[in-house]
């Protein structure tokens, strides 16, 4: 009887320990921090037609989400946007092609399920090259989360969407580009939910070199801005000047820079094909893709035995924040975030940075690479909004300031 007393207080204290190391993110819905496979519904891909006003509307391509079109009235079109599944973070996506036989005038409501809508729409004649709509054509109404577009279309077709599409498929051009490099390679370390590869890029001109650094992106589908943040840090680490190159004498780069191709090809909101945030997936890894990126980060750094002296994972949110480590938490090196935030705000001439701080109570990526190489470790957020240009540069001198720290190492 004592035995088994004992065991259902072990029980017991499992349970309230996993519990404590599990816990959601202030602004998470009900139920992310359980990453147990959930039902998802598909979009239906089709081509809706309006063949009396000559005008079509299309979800027929990687990115897109749109998921039904009625007729209000002459020319005026209620096009209706649900997420993946719910209750879910309100990244509400949107990404649909329009055109007509003719050129005319088109109004457009915008409405969702589940969430209200968030993003300045971002229009395209090419699918490639972006403008944000202007604010004269654009009205979002706060009081019942829709948004009324006005648009001029002709036989052309014109992309209408969230933010910019960057789907798997450029991703990986993206990166067989970088590979050109003789210290640049990739390989695939796994297959998504749904069979898409998800490519390792690693960037290193010493084999010998125990010292890592540790990226992953793209968990988010919508997180466009953070995709574009990844991409203009990891190209400045590949450039030729002397200080990439003793940087690379030095430190081995690892980076995962798409965990969610499903999600960003199906024009998901938030989650992958199992209906999962994988960020909350870093404690259980009941997922493909976190299990998938754990293994090869473990793999990469021998187990945990070479140092990991900074770790990263990009995303997007309203505004530029940066999640850390709570204080209390040293770090090897330490100090270094505060280090690289404090002369990252001197360069730039930014105003006060927003830093959060966390506790490693939540199942996320930053979490994870502490507890595991207790290294600095930072969730990098841009704003949905920002400034493209001033992403990339943002990004660069983030890079740029981090290598001359890590030199001093």
């Amino acid at each position: 009887m004592q035995k088994i007393f004992t065991f259902i207080l072990l029980l017991l204290f499992i349970s309230c320990s996993s519990t404590e190391r599990n816990k959601p993110v202030f602004y998470d819905p009900p139920g992310s921090t359980d990453t147990r496979d959930k039902e998802i519904r598909y979009q239906i891909r089709k081509t809706y037609t309006f063949s009396e006003e000559g005008i079509a509307f299309s979800n027929e391509f990687s990115g897109a989400r749109l998921n039904d079109v009625t007729k209000l009235s002459q020319n005026h079109f209620l096009l209706t946007f649900e997420p993946e599944n719910a209750p879910v973070n309100n990244s509400a996506w949107f990404s649909f092609q329009v055109w007509s036989e003719k050129a005319t005038e088109i109004e457009l409501t915008l409405q969702y399920r589940d969430g209200k809508h968030r993003y300045v729409p971002k229009l395209s004649s090419d699918g490639k090259n972006w403008q944000p709509i202007s604010t004269q054509f654009f009205r979002k109404d706060s009081s019942n989360g829709t948004a009324k577009l006005k648009l001029y279309i002709g036989p052309q077709k014109l992309w209408v969407s969230a933010q910019e599409l960057i789907p798997s498929q450029d991703m990986v051009k993206w990166i067989e580009n970088l590979s050109q490099f003789e210290y640049v390679t990739n390989r695939k370390i796994g297959e998504s939910v749904n069979g898409r590869g998800i490519i390792a890029l690693k960037i290193m001109e010493n084999p010998n070199t125990d010292r890592h650094i540790l990226i992953v992106g793209r968990q988010h589908p919508p997180e466009i801005t953070g995709a574009i943040a990844l991409m203009a840090f990891v190209e400045r680490l590949t450039e030729s000047d002397s200080l990439c190159e003793n940087f690379r004498r030095k430190y081995s780069v690892s980076a995962i820079p798409l965990l969610n191709p499903d999600g960003v090809d199906e024009g998901h909101w938030r989650h992958n094909a199992h209906g999962i945030d994988l960020n909350r997936d870093w404690m259980n890894f009941h997922q493909k893709e976190t299990q998938i990126a754990r293994d090869y980060f473990l793999e990469q750094t021998k187990s945990g035995i070479e140092k990991v002296y900074f770790s990263l994972d990009f995303h997007s949110t309203q505004h530029d924040v940066f999640y850390t480590l709570d204080a209390e938490h040293p770090t090897q090196p330490p100090l270094l975030t505060e280090k690289w935030l404090e002369e990252l705000q001197r360069r730039l001439a930014e105003g006060e940075y927003d830093i959060q701080p966390f506790a490693l109570e939540s199942p996320v990526s930053k979490t994870w690479f502490y507890n595991t190489f207790q290294c600095p470790s930072v969730t990098y957020e841009f704003g949905d909004e920002n400034d493209r240009e001033f992403i990339r540069r943002k990004a660069r001198i983030s890079a740029e300031v981090l290598m001359e720290l890590l030199l001093d190492y």
